[in-house]
């Protein structure tokens, strides 16, 4: 009978033994496991945001695209017109741009605008400002918060910041270097108006082609005292 409970006893601690071993390498099993998913959940959340990056982000200059670009204004829109606040565009147009790509090849005209995107970067830092590639050669910035004056101060930086490139321009630009065309316009929103943030974008737009038209390499503000409905329905032409 001894040898039965002698027999019992040493199987029960092999079984014990046994179970412990199994439940540590479980253990090591499940650390490894857990390992892999959070290596996982993080290359799974870097992936999501390079894909949210890259559908905000304009590829060649690095700036904000034209997608972001109305989703942002119409957020900052809203804000400033439920807190009567200002809110501001600069836009700008590359002098004779199509001029110096015929003349010094895409690559260099790809260059020339990433050189102004990088200018551009720095001139809007606060959290409601935007700086945006627009179209083609054409920049966008966003100033929230900021009125006519103010936004005519960041448009002559811009301006003189294209400028201070010294990117050599087209033979047949009107000048040496390259510059551009630079227009603001600028509101504060009104629950009783029927202006929109569009509107905004079109006197911008439509100013700058002013500028562009009167020589280029200049400021000139948007008339922006009342919707200008006679200006053109599409916003990239």
């Amino acid at each position: 009978m001894s040898n039965i409970y002698l027999f019992l006893g040493v199987s029960l601690i092999a079984a014990c033994g046994w179970l412990g071993w199994q439940m540590r390498r479980l253990q090591v099993q499940l650390r490894e496991v857990g390992g892999h998913l959070e290596l996982r959940t993080t290359e799974l959340e870097f992936a999501r945001l390079q894909l949210q990056r890259l559908s905000t982000e304009d590829g060649l200059t690095a700036l904000a695209n034209h997608e972001q670009f109305p989703e942002f204004i119409e957020r900052e829109w809203r804000r400033a017109r439920r807190d009567e606040l200002s809110v501001s565009l600069v836009f700008l147009d590359i002098d004779h741009f199509r001029s110096y790509n015929r003349q010094f090849g895409r690559r260099a005209g790809d260059e020339c605008l990433r050189q102004i995107g990088r200018a551009l970067d720095g001139l809007a830092g606060r959290a409601g400002d935007l700086v945006a590639r627009y179209h083609r050669d054409e920049f966008a910035l966003v100033l929230s918060s900021t009125d006519e004056a103010g936004a005519m101060r960041v448009a002559e930086k811009v301006r003189h910041s294209v400028e201070a490139l010294e990117i050599p321009a087209a033979s047949d630009a009107s000048g040496p270097l390259v510059t551009a065309s630079v227009a603001v316009a600028s509101t504060v929103p009104n629950r009783q108006s029927a202006w929109e943030e569009l509107d905004l974008i079109k006197a911008a737009r439509h100013a700058m082609r002013e500028a562009r038209a009167e020589g280029g390499n200049r400021v000139r503000r948007a008339a922006t005292d009342h919707a200008p409905t006679n200006l053109p329905v599409s916003l990239v032409d």
